[in-house]
């Protein structure tokens, strides 16, 4: 440890702060002073007249600052400055950082807007583990290797396992939270997946965080109303008791109000009428293309629900509407802001025999999944459920532009893999 501009130990006070340097400045009347991140927030301290030099010392060196409170002043005076590790000038500029630039993620963290971006989703979580604990689910750990994908669209990332199999990373947490359901009934799962994206936007990442929810007899419209009341009461608790996030990240709090609305529910075949309204060329059984969808979503002053898709539309894990059985009960929850599809969800199919034919239709080897449809043949529970992209309800709680300022380490489509 150098103890540069200090007097002797004896003179020490008291420790003030110790963290990482962030800046020495000129104060006016011949003050400096000097602000160190500490404990998650920015503190600063009157430089002694003695201590001379501290400019010398590269941003973001470690350092301990001793010195006494100034009962005049809400800053203290730092009479010892010691340098517990010091920095090599920094590549980047943390004023203005660049933060499509991957390969100085890891000190871009030290930035405000990623700070808080850390802290948002450290909230995000803890807000909605305490709303689904409350409600009796419990929080359960699935794996992210699987022998069978459960998604049907998209690529999937695949890797030797062992005795030549071929293993691969899950799309979704969503086939073995369900079967849970059978052993504790209500239960909800963090998970990191994995999509090969062929495109680079501002809502898609190659890694994501799903958090899958999945319960007992539920149905698609009261699987809806849980979903709504979750994604108002997290916004409510960012409103409420998150203010100095939205500060440090440099960010509005305003769209928060708009998540006490009502969310409006609209059936797909509505969605489509709508989107050939505005312009764009949709026919029936067209998935949603993100510029159209971000046109409907201005339609709207609050999330919306897009409910009833064609079968071919949905995975194999949805049932057919009695009524017609070319739908299913399902629904996807939109961002009004540009955000993307934020949760999919829906009643899930319980019959052994209309799963396997749901396997077939969709191309799927029942070989593969024969445990999936044990879980039907032993008595399989009516029930529902639904899985949020976390990212991007993290962006959307933040009112961020990209969904890389929501993520701490993205993978992004084509990008790298550094850090």
């Amino acid at each position: 440890m150098d103890a540069l501009f200090a007097e002797n130990n004896d003179a020490r006070e008291a420790l003030l702060m110790r963290g990482w340097l962030e800046s020495v400045e000129s104060a006016g009347d011949g003050e400096t002073i000097i602000r160190v991140r500490s404990d998650n927030a920015i503190r600063g301290a009157v430089l002694a007249a003695e201590i001379v030099d501290v400019g010398e010392t590269p941003l973001q060196s470690v350092v301990e600052v001793y010195g006494y409170l100034d009962e005049h002043s809400d800053m203290g005076v730092a009479t010892s400055v010691e340098v517990v590790n010091r920095a090599e000038q920094l590549p980047v500029d943390l004023e203005c950082p660049d933060l499509g630039n991957d390969r100085y993620r890891h000190l871009h963290l030290r930035t405000p807007a990623l700070r808080a971006a850390v802290m948002f989703r450290h909230y995000v979580q803890k807000h909605a583990r305490s709303f689904l604990e409350d409600r009796g689910f419990f929080h359960v750990h699935t794996p992210i290797m699987t022998e069978a994908s459960c998604v049907c669209s998209g690529d999937v990332f695949t890797f030797p396992y062992y005795d030549k199999k071929i293993a691969t990373l899950i799309q979704s947490p969503w086939m073995y939270a369900d079967s849970l359901v059978g052993s504790v009934e209500k239960v909800y799962a963090l998970n990191p997946s994995f999509r090969r994206e062929k495109t680079a936007t501002t809502t898609h990442l190659v890694e994501i965080w799903q958090l899958q929810v999945d319960s007992a007899w539920e149905t698609n419209e009261s699987v809806m109303a849980l979903e709504e009341t979750l994604v108002r009461t997290l916004a409510r608790e960012f409103r409420q008791q998150h203010g100095d996030l939205y500060a440090l990240a440099g960010l509005s709090m305003d769209h928060l109000a708009a998540f006490e609305q009502p969310y409006s529910q609209i059936r797909y075949r509505e969605a489509v009428e709508r989107i050939r309204a505005l312009g764009f060329a949709m026919e029936y059984g067209d998935d949603f293309d993100d510029q159209a969808l971000y046109a409907l979503g201005q339609e709207f002053a609050a999330p919306f629900f897009v409910t009833h898709y064609p079968k071919r539309l949905k995975n194999f894990w949805f049932p057919s509407l009695e009524a017609d059985p070319e739908l299913t009960p399902s629904n996807d929850l939109f961002a009004h802001t540009g955000h993307g599809e934020i949760i999919g969800g829906g009643e899930r199919v319980s019959s052994a025999q209309e799963l396997a034919s749901n396997l077939e239709y969709y191309g799927h080897d029942l070989e593969e999944f024969d445990w999936f449809l044990e879980t039907r043949r032993f008595g399989c529970v009516p029930h529902a459920g639904f899985s949020i992209g976390f990212d991007r309800l993290t962006a959307m709680l933040m009112g961020t532009d990209h969904i890389n300022k929501a993520t701490v380490y993205p993978r992004l489509p084509h990008g790298g893999l550094r850090p």
